[in-house]
C-alpha cells in the first residue's frame, strides 16, 4: 500500500511539472500581448481603441495621446529636413501647436492630459527654438546625421581666422561709442548672413564635413553678436 500511494504521488508531480499553470498560461498571453505592441500596434491610454502613429488625439474619445519620441524636431513641427526652413511657415505652426497643447487649455481635464499637454508643449517649445536660428538648425541638422561639434574645433580654423575674431573682441571691448559698436554689428551681422549662404550651399551638396567648418565659425560670430548686443547704449 505503502509503494502505490508512493508510486501515485510521483505520477501526479510529475504530471503537475508537465502541466501548464494558470501562471505559465497567463504569462505566455502577457508576452503575446507585450510582443505585439511592439510590432506598433498603438491604442488610446484612456478608451483602449487603435490608434494610428499620426493621431494626435484619440479619434474615439478625444484624448490627448503621448508624443511620439521618435519623431525629431522638422517632424514636430512639420517642416522639411533642411537647412532651408521657412520661417513664416513655422512661426505659424508654433502659434497652431501652442493653441493645441498649451497647459491652460487642460486645467479642467484628467491629471494624465495635463501632464500630457505640458510635455507636448515643452518638445514643440524645444523644437521651434531650436529650428528658427541657422546655427542651432545646422548643429541640429549634423547631430541627425552623428556629427557634432567638438570641444578645440577652433584649431581646425585656422590661424588666420582665429586672429581675426581675437583681434575683434579685443576692438569691441575697448569700443565705448554707439556708433562704433554698431559698425562692428553691423560687421557681424553681414558675416554671419554669408556664413549662412555658405552652410546652406554646403548642405544641399550634402557636404557635412564643409557644413561642420562653417558652422563652427558661425559659433563665433555669433558669441560676437550676442556681445555687441550687451554694449550697445540704450537710446
Amino acid at each position: 500500500m505503502l509503494f502505490g500511494r508512493l508510486k501515485a504521488l510521483c505520477l501526479s508531480a510529475a504530471w503537475s511539472r508537465g502541466r501548464p499553470s494558470r501562471a505559465a498560461g497567463s504569462a505566455r498571453r502577457c508576452a503575446r500581448a507585450c510582443s505585439a505592441d511592439a510590432r506598433g500596434r498603438l491604442s488610446c491610454w484612456s478608451c483602449q481603441r487603435a490608434l494610428l502613429p499620426a493621431h494626435v488625439f484619440c479619434p474615439s474619445c478625444g484624448a490627448l495621446q503621448p508624443p511620439d519620441a521618435a519623431r525629431d524636431h522638422f517632424e514636430t513641427m512639420d517642416c522639411d529636413r533642411s537647412f532651408n526652413v521657412d520661417i513664416h511657415k513655422l512661426h505659424q505652426k508654433f502659434r497652431d501647436l501652442q493653441r493645441s497643447f498649451h497647459p491652460d487649455y487642460y486645467s479642467q481635464k484628467s491629471q494624465k492630459e495635463r501632464d500630457l499637454s505640458e510635455k507636448r508643449s515643452s518638445l514643440v517649445n524645444k523644437a521651434y527654438k531650436t529650428l528658427l536660428t541657422p546655427l542651432s538648425r545646422g548643429l541640429y541638422m549634423l547631430k541627425l546625421n552623428g556629427i557634432e561639434l567638438e570641444e578645440g574645433t577652433g584649431s581646425v580654423l585656422g590661424t588666420q581666422f582665429l586672429t581675426e575674431i581675437m583681434e575683434m573682441n579685443e576692438k569691441l571691448a575697448e569700443t565705448h561709442t554707439e556708433v562704433e559698436i554698431r559698425d562692428i554689428g553691423e560687421f557681424v551681422e553681414a558675416k554671419l548672413k554669408e556664413l549662412t549662404e555658405d552652410v546652406s550651399k554646403a548642405f544641399v551638396k550634402g557636404d557635412l564635413q564643409e557644413a561642420k567648418v562653417l558652422l563652427a565659425k558661425m559659433q563665433y560670430f555669433s558669441n560676437l553678436a550676442d556681445k555687441v548686443k550687451e554694449k550697445i547704449i540704450p537710446s
